[in-house]
């Protein structure tokens, strides 16, 4: 990527991590943000490279590290200031609505999703880390059309920020999946949160209750935009959820130990036999 302009759009915390990870690995590397004394101090940090102009038109690749909805508006204002052939990736955690958008535009340049998997339950661009991606992986989601040369491209960038494994998908199955590993837990941990009993635990808990509950402290503005994006497969997980606990609770109920005894040692086999397959 030594040869390559990039353009990180949105310095937050993956977007400023990216470009911490980024540094010095590509040609130029510039920024665009809505908050100047972020573009500022990534500039005197020499993260990132000073210009007074556009750098859209000169970016070779351009990365979309901003809430889904405001990345759509993005693509639209700015549709023709984009390179001839250049690639437009991205670290959303939901690929329909953007894949949707860029379908029915037909821009002249490539739409190839990427999403590393990793964050912290802080952002902005003050926790951003360099080693925020280390080992993780990545997935691409290209478009129709784009070249074998354009999503290795892309793969450059995941090895290039640190990540350790890099699968390529539809974007069908990315949404569908990331709403089960991604999603579904921070809706239980909300849930889990969402009672009386949250302001009472202190010295009742042990790591079981804080690695359930991690993720509660949410940013409500971001993942309320994942959540209706991906609102027909988050249902059908959240509904499987219910199911689950329903059968949980049937057997509680029902003092049915024989079902509870099944049903967990069922589901400590499978978790036993994905582990043991991760390994």
């Amino acid at each position: 990527m030594k040869n390559m302009t990039v353009t990180i759009v949105g310095l937050g915390l993956i977007g400023g991590s990216i470009a911490r990870s980024l540094c010095g690995k590509v040609g130029k590397l510039f920024a665009i943000d809505k908050d100047e004394s972020v573009l500022d101090f990534a500039k005197k940090q020499g993260l990132i490279d000073k210009t007074d102009q556009n750098p859209l038109p000169i970016s070779d690749m351009v990365i979309l590290c901003i809430y889904p909805c405001a990345a759509e508006q993005f693509v639209k204002e700015n549709l023709h200031s984009f390179k001839k052939g250049a690639i437009l990736t991205d670290a959303i955690g939901v690929k329909t609505p953007l894949m949707q958008l860029y379908n029915k535009l037909e821009p002249d340049f490539a739409y190839i999703g990427g999403h590393p998997m990793a964050g912290r339950e802080v952002g902005g661009f003050i926790n951003s880390l360099d080693n925020l991606f280390e080992g993780a992986s990545f997935i691409i989601t290209a478009c129709k059309g784009a070249t074998r040369a354009q999503v290795d491209k892309v793969r450059q960038l995941a090895m290039a920020i640190g990540c350790g494994r890099v699968i390529e998908t539809t974007v069908e199955n990315h949404d569908r999946i990331i709403a089960y590993t991604s999603q579904l837990p921070h809706v239980i941990a909300t849930a889990m949160c969402d009672t009386p009993l949250l302001v009472k635990h202190k010295n009742y808990t042990g790591g079981s209750f804080e690695d359930v509950t991690r993720v509660a402290k949410i940013n409500e503005f971001l993942w309320s935009e994942l959540f209706l994006a991906n609102k027909e497969f988050l249902i059908e997980e959240i509904d499987r959820f219910q199911h689950s606990l329903e059968r949980l609770k049937s057997a509680i109920a029902n003092d049915d130990k024989d079902k509870l005894q099944s049903i967990l040692a069922k589901v400590r086999k499978d978790k036993e036999m994905v582990d043991n397959e991760e390994a």
